[in-house]
């Protein structure tokens, strides 16, 4: 891989903790662009912050991975180990997306109870 594509991974593992971070603190709120958009969490500004506040642990790791997986692919020499790293740092932010998301609509279904 490109250095270029090393220094996008560190991008958007910075991009994914900062936003996880800014919606759990509703400074960014209700969008059509970033967050976690199903109809339960954009239904209000409340939902919308015991979602992601739910989810921030998460995605935080997530982008913490995708950030470390890009620094580590960065400073390996050989692509094809760079991939690798890439790939499968890739496949765990997705899961720890998927997990906070989950945590985070769970914390909203035991708040409304």
């Amino acid at each position: 891989m490109e250095i270029v594509g090393e220094f996008v991974i560190v991008a958007a593992g910075v991009l994914v903790v900062v936003i996880g971070r800014l919606t759990a603190t509703g400074r960014i709120g209700r969008n059509a662009f970033a967050g976690i958009r199903t109809k339960r969490t954009m239904a209000d500004d409340e939902s919308w912050r015991i979602v992601h506040r739910g989810a921030q642990p998460w995605m935080i790791a997530a982008g913490a991975a995708l950030t470390l997986a890009g620094l580590v692919a960065l400073a390996v020499p050989d692509e094809a180990a760079s991939a690798i790293v890439i790939g499968a740092s890739t496949v765990l932010a997705i899961v720890l997306t998927l997990l906070g998301t989950f945590t985070g609509l769970r914390a909203l279904s035991e708040r409304t109870r």
